[in-house]
This record gives C-alpha cells, sequence and structure tokens, in this order.
C-alpha cells in the first residue's frame, strides 16, 4: 500500500491507495496534525512507500515526514510526484462520486465549484499517478 499526500500550508489531503490504485482510505486534515496522521497511518496499514506532490510546501513537508518516518523508525522512503493537473483531477474526480442533482445539475459543468476541499483527492491521484495507473494527459485539459 502507499501513503499519499497532497500537501499545503493550511491543509493537507492523505490517502491510502492499494497497488491497484483502489483507494482504502482518505482524508482532509490541518497541516498541524501532519505527523499525528502519518504514525496512525503506519500503525494501521502496511505500506511500502510515501508519495506527495512537489507543489506548495513539498520540501518542507518531505523533511517533516521524513523525520516521523526515522522517528517511527520505518524504512520506507518519501518520493515526489509532479502533480501538474491533479487539482483540476480531483474536481473530476469529486464529481464523478457526487454528481449534480436537483435543480444545480441545470448549472454547466464548467460553472460549478466544488463545495469540499478535494485536497484527500489530490492524495489519491498523486499515489495513482505514481503508480502509472493515470497520468497529467488524462485530465483533458487543452494545454496538454
Amino acid at each position: 500500500m502507499i501513503l499519499a499526500a497532497d500537501p499545503g500550508s493550511e491543509k493537507t489531503g492523505l490517502a491510502v491507495v492499494e497497488e491497484d490504485g483502489s483507494l482504502v482510505w482518505k482524508e482532509v486534515i490541518p497541516t498541524t496534525q501532519f505527523e499525528e496522521k502519518i504514525k496512525s497511518a503506519l500503525a494501521s496499514y502496511r505500506l511500502r512507500v510515501f508519495v506527495m506532490g512537489n507543489g506548495t510546501h513539498h520540501r518542507e513537508m518531505k523533511r517533516r515526514a521524513e523525520a516521523v518516518l526515522k522517528e517511527a523508525g520505518s524504512e520506507i522512503s518519501v518520493e515526489l510526484v509532479n502533480e501538474k493537473y491533479t487539482t483540476e483531477m480531483g474536481e473530476q474526480w469529486y464529481w464523478r462520486d457526487h454528481p449534480a442533482s436537483g435543480i444545480s445539475r441545470l448549472i454547466p459543468r464548467g460553472m460549478r465549484t466544488v463545495p469540499v476541499p478535494i485536497d484527500d483527492y489530490v492524495a489519491w491521484i498523486i499515489g495513482c499517478i505514481y503508480l502509472g495507473i493515470v497520468r497529467a494527459e488524462d485530465v483533458g485539459h487543452k494545454k496538454v
């Protein structure tokens, strides 16, 4: 299993992902709880690697992750993943799991805003990118 993170200054998305890309657990946490949640994941799952996006605060968060892993006596490594277009992909995955209903389905897809933080979805996607299951090109962005 893989522990994946979408690090941020205020909030961080975490996900535990199976080798086939299926989701085991995901959560958006305050970044202040980062170390505590890593310890909890280490105790709860058989993790082989910790992957995180190379975006906001990744250097500091990688250092923090490596410190808590070392403190816990874990030998898993922390790997960085290019998180280009992962926020857009996270929005797509959110809408796939939570399709618009009622009158809101009349609003064109491009005009809808996601009503909750999706950092946990982005962490899941980062894990899937690491596994080679999805690519930035899968977002369907006109720049890709």
